[in-house]
């Protein structure tokens, strides 16, 4: 009988029959001890032209040649990408992309950069990652999409980058983790694989992961988009962590196996998460749907501090009660620390989706940064981070 195994209160591994759980209860709800929370303990303000708004679309931590720490970001409207150093915020360049001709891209929607000289962009209309150097200058180009496959977009992987679902490096493949975005794909499931890889020596594109029976299977209907999307991230040891919205469960694999392990890295609050009633053929309002998404706790991103040696992961809280006029930004942010084993911390409230824009999140030695959104016109000189650290309780 399929086992999976599962960390414990007091750090013992303890072991579960996942055929006899019942799906989507959390099974160690109110019985987890807190030893730490998550303490606010500075900000960090870059300040912007007149020309780049706030919340940016995607940004990356990276070094310079000289080992210097900089934070870059993607102006979407400018289809740049901008530079700054990361320790006194100075702005430092720019990279902009044609939009027409031989060095086109169209529209720029995350990127990679390996080095000064090597930024591999995702041109999102096109559905190709470009490689670029520091000019903008167009080295190759890699094609995802099959113009000829007119399924294409229920059997591949559709990208919606971030700082917390970013392109990442594994040896000399690029992987671009992407998501399901229609529920009738998990009729298909043992035959959609979300994560993609390019070999950079061939530009060969293979696919791997797959969506959990357990989770996506049995005909549930999980309503697509954001209940359908995988958030990643690799161990110190180079295994690859999946986290679903709907499981409280992390889920590991190697870069490129399909077979998956997992562990419990729950909440001790969050609540049952269920499907919704109906197969994933039928319609469903967009109400109800909203509703669906408002009214159950999810679980999102999944970070690695390996200065503090802890896990954050991220949980959008349930709001009991909601009307048509509910935003999507409404529901609280609560982040989860774990130890490198996946015990259990804690976990702090920090704010709502209005208040903290969580998809740009990132860790350096000074902390957990969240960007925080503020409500004062200054406010939008600046992209600025909150930074939060585990404390004792």
């Amino acid at each position: 009988m399929k086992k999976c195994w599962i960390m414990g209160i007091a750090g013992l591994v303890l072991f579960a029959d996942c055929t006899n759980q019942e799906r989507g209860k959390n099974q160690y709800a109110g019985k987890l001890e807190a030893t730490q929370q998550l303490v606010e303990t500075g900000i960090k303000r870059f300040r912007l032209n007149t020309e780049t708004k706030n919340r940016p679309p995607y940004l990356q931590i990276c070094q310079d040649e000289s080992g210097v720490q900089l934070l870059t970001f993607l102006n979407p409207r400018e289809n740049a990408i901008y530079f700054y150093r990361y320790s006194d915020t100075t702005y430092l360049k720019r990279i902009v992309f044609e939009r027409e001709g031989s060095n086109a891209i169209l529209s720029a929607s995350g990127y990679y950069v390996k080095s000064p000289d090597s930024i591999y962009v995702m041109n999102r209309p096109m559905i190709e990652v470009v490689l670029t150097d520091s000019l903008g200058q167009i080295r190759n180009r890699t094609v995802l999409l099959d113009k000829n496959d007119k399924e294409w977009a229920l059997t591949h992987p559709q990208y919606m980058l971030s700082a917390v679902v970013p392109m990442m490096m594994k040896g000399n493949h690029l992987l671009l983790p992407g998501f399901a975005p229609f529920p009738e794909t998990m009729e298909h499931r043992e035959h959609f694989r979300f994560t993609a890889a390019i070999d950079l020596a061939t530009q060969a594109v293979s696919y791997h992961h797959l969506y959990p029976e357990s989770l996506f299977g049995n005909g549930s209907n999980w309503g697509g988009d954001l209940m359908q999307m995988v958030y990643p991230a690799f161990t110190p040891e180079g295994k690859m962590i999946h986290s679903f919205p709907n499981s409280h469960d992390l889920y590991f694999s190697e870069w490129n196996d399909d077979a998956m392990t997992s562990v419990y890295a729950g909440s001790n609050e969050a609540g049952p998460i269920r499907p919704l009633e109906c197969k994933p053929g039928e319609k469903v309002a967009n109400e109800q749907l909203l509703s669906f998404y408002l009214e159950q706790d999810w679980y999102a991103a999944i970070l690695h501090d390996p200065y503090r040696k802890v896990y954050y992961r991220y949980l959008q809280k349930a709001i009991p009660s909601v009307s048509s006029r509910t935003q999507l930004n409404s529901k609280m942010l609560s982040v989860i620390i774990m130890d490198e084993q996946f015990r259990y911390l804690g976990e702090t409230e920090v704010g709502t989706g209005e208040q903290w824009n969580w998809n740009n999140s990132f860790v350096t030695a000074e902390g957990l940064h969240i960007e925080h959104c503020g409500t004062e016109i200054e406010d939008d000189d600046y992209l600025t981070f909150g930074i939060f650290q585990p404390k004792g309780e």
